[in-house]
């Protein structure tokens, strides 16, 4: 399956009236930190439920008439505003590890939560003595 497939595999299964962000759809496609990977996918695939996809902290991304549209189409589906940012409090959508499982490339991570906050840290390395 190619990389773009991933990502759209994991953007077809956000439920309806939940959106998921950039950085997280592809996290879970098993590509941590290429975000724009997830926009690259939705720029081919016509048939996805695109504006259940946003910016971190639930911005709305687009600009202009395709923005509202995305407001709109998400206000249909009884998505939550606050400022002008989706409550991500109440619909933002983490897949379960076992929705994806297998779609990741060998030693990428397999699962991630919605309570993990900021930058992702890597193992902790010994601290060389001088």
């Amino acid at each position: 399956m190619s990389t773009l497939a991933r990502v759209r595999l994991v953007i077809a299964r956000v439920p309806r009236g939940r959106v998921i962000t950039y950085g997280d759809a592809a996290r879970a496609a098993g590509f941590p930190g290429a975000a724009r990977l997830t926009v690259r996918a939705l720029q081919g695939g016509a048939e996805l439920p695109w504006h259940r996809v946003v910016a971190a902290g639930g911005r709305i991304a687009l600009t202009g008439i395709e923005g509202q549209e995305q407001c709109l189409r998400l206000r249909m589906e009884g998505v939550k505003f606050q400022g002008g940012r989706v409550r991500m409090d109440l619909h933002r959508w983490v897949p379960r590890a076992g929705l994806v499982r297998g779609l990741a490339p060998a030693g990428a991570a397999r699962e991630f939560s919605v309570e993990r906050r900021g930058r992702q840290r890597g193992p902790k390395l010994p601290v060389k003595s001088t």
